[in-house]
């Protein structure tokens, strides 16, 4: 399967009510789900970092992506290289946008290019704030927010961070106060030509973030209507296909 195809699986699924197994945003359990994000590791040609029984650390990359399998870059090390054997099993590290992404699993065989075949892991520990799947915004600027904080006079205003089907991340630039548990009644945010939605949110977190310049504002949507859901929906779609592209 494709890397498009898989994503399209992936965002087929987040639409759907996420069972019980993925409610412990700490881990990766979803097969469809790991298989992207081992995907996204691919395609990112991010470096991993390869834990052997000995606790000796060697970095390799991620080569391919199958089903029920993944191909591992040859180490550099001819020792490690020879530890390397058959049911071995091995720790795998790595970072995406700086987020640990660490799992356990085992080795099938060597490559016909001296790489490693290892299984697929069952579970892949990838703490994250919130349980949907996450696409970050290219340009921020194109993408305006405004909200107004219930029962006051103080408004919010930003550009949409990331997107998820789950909610929003705003940065707002202003000194604005804000806490989280704030509902944001009326808020609209403007997409792709133009298109504004309008729905109201609840804040889950709020980040300072000097370096960047501006505050990260989570926000969970609150009784979104369905016509502005499908909306929303289509533009997260659209927005990674653009992003798997490049």
């Amino acid at each position: 399967m494709s890397f498009l195809s898989s994503l399209k699986s992936l965002l087929a699924s987040e639409e759907r009510e996420h069972d019980a197994r993925n409610d412990n945003p700490n881990f990766l359990i979803r097969p469809s789900r790991i298989k992207h994000m081992l995907q996204s590791l691919m395609e990112s040609h991010v470096q991993i970092t390869i834990v052997l029984d000995d606790q000796s650390e060697h970095t390799s990359r991620i080569l391919d992506v199958s089903k029920s399998d993944i191909v591992l870059d040859q180490l550099n090390s001819r020792v490690a290289h020879n530890k390397m054997t058959k049911g071995a099993t091995i720790q795998v590290e790595a970072k995406h946008h700086s987020v640990p992404f660490n799992f356990s699993t085992s080795l099938i065989s060597t490559s016909r290019d001296g790489g490693y075949i290892i299984s697929m892991p069952e579970k892949i520990y990838h703490p994250q704030k919130r349980s949907f799947f996450r696409v970050p915004m290219v340009n921020i600027e194109k993408y305006k927010f405004t909200g107004a904080i219930q029962y006051s006079e103080n408004l919010v205003t930003g550009y949409i961070y990331d997107v998820s089907f789950g909610g929003i991340c705003i940065a707002v630039y202003s000194n604005t106060y804000i806490k989280k548990g704030d509902i944001l009644s009326p808020a609209s945010m403007t997409l792709k030509g133009g298109n504004i939605i309008h729905c109201d949110f609840t804040v889950c977190s709020i980040k300072r973030s000097p370096q960047e310049g501006f505050t990260r504002v989570g926000c969970s949507f609150l009784d979104i209507p369905p016509a502005e859901k499908r909306n929303i929906h289509q533009f997260i779609t659209e927005c990674e296909r653009e992003r798997a592209r490049k």
